[in-house]
């Protein structure tokens, strides 16, 4: 199949996406967070592209495939949150639909290259054809995750004298960042290449995000934040070595400061260099649902090598002097 068939979604092709979610593929979290309709909607939109983009690919009447992705300009990337295809025929193979998958993903990520993005990123998880297309369209693994869901939680625990738990303010973004490279190995540094702006607390036209700190006598000690759309929400966990203790407090606190509900879904990634995260997560609830890859691929900017269409008026106009030849200025005396 070629690239020429991929094309942004149009308004007409909204209703015709139903077909293809029956395939839906969620890259985030496994038939958790997806993009909405709502969503699809905002990609047909110049406007909404800041928020959403979709391709799809196939027959104008019939979309055969489509690619859903995030733009997060604060960081610089696109994050790749969903893959469709048609229900396929018993004739049709995996293989149909790795190529459509492969031919959206290398589209995506020349559109990202040429709107200012430098990375596209995708969690996907190990077993299906997502990861073979997200392979096969140039993506490389840089860490693995353990999925898990707890369906509500209620932490009954105690915050120990000379710790304190309090929502994030502005002037904690460089500490958490700090925080970040202490816990993060650093080829996932270079992979992930996160500004402080990625732990501002932000809402969305259909998400919203809110951070939590613990500190004691040391200072910043770990990080919760909170995210989600509608009824799910999805947690990330930082806590600095030596400390595993706080992660408990520190989630409890968090939970009822956000004012969960008691019964959502809550959903967390823990990167395979966190498993000591595991069995305290379990003890509060948690189950692990799911394995996946992060991956990563880089774009290219387009590069301009043509000259200025001023260079030729310049060189014609000003006279160049040779090379390393020296400038010598003579002041005559007054009245010589």
């Amino acid at each position: 199949m070629s690239a020429k068939t991929v094309r942004q979604i149009g308004i007409i092709d909204i209703p015709r996406l139903r077909n293809l979610r029956r395939a839906h593929v969620s890259l985030v979290f496994p038939d958790a967070i997806h993009p909405s309709q709502f969503e699809d909607m905002l990609a047909t939109m110049p406007l909404g592209r800041r928020y959403a983009r979709v391709f799809v690919t196939g027959p104008d009447e019939s979309p055969s495939a489509m690619v859903e992705l995030r733009p997060e300009p604060e960081d610089f990337r696109w994050v790749v949150t969903g893959l469709g295809a048609r229900k396929t025929d018993e004739q049709d193979s995996a293989h149909d639909v790795v190529d459509y998958w492969r031919a959206l993903l290398t589209f995506a990520v020349r559109a990202a290259g040429a709107d200012g993005a430098k990375r596209v990123h995708a969690s996907v998880p190990l077993d299906g054809p997502a990861y073979e297309s997200l392979l096969q369209a140039g993506f490389m693994a840089y860490a693995h995750q353990l999925v898990m869901l707890a369906e509500g939680l209620e932490i009954d625990c105690t915050v120990d004298a000379g710790m304190r738990i309090r929502e994030r303010e502005p002037s904690d973004t460089w500490s958490i960042h700090h925080l970040y490279h202490l816990t993060t190995p650093r080829p996932v540094q270079y992979a992930e290449a996160l500004t402080s702006n990625h732990w501002d607390s932000r809402r969305g036209l259909n998400s919203r995000t809110r951070g939590f700190v613990i500190d004691d006598q040391d200072g910043l000690a770990g990080f919760c934040q909170i995210g989600g759309r509608g009824s799910q929400v999805t947690l990330e966990l930082l806590i600095l070595p030596g400390k595993l203790q706080m992660l408990a407090p520190l989630l409890g606190q968090a939970v009822k400061l956000a004012k969960l509900p008691p019964d959502a879904p809550i959903w967390i990634a823990v990167p395979e260099y966190h498993l000591e995260y595991v069995p305290v997560l379990e003890s509060l609830g948690f189950s692990v649902v799911g394995r996946l890859a992060s991956m990563v691929r880089y774009t290219m900017a387009p590069a301009c090598d043509q000259p200025s269409r001023w260079a030729n008026v310049v060189a014609d106009v000003i006279e160049r002097l040779p090379a390393r030849a020296p400038v010598v200025t003579r002041y005559d005396q007054w009245g010589s």
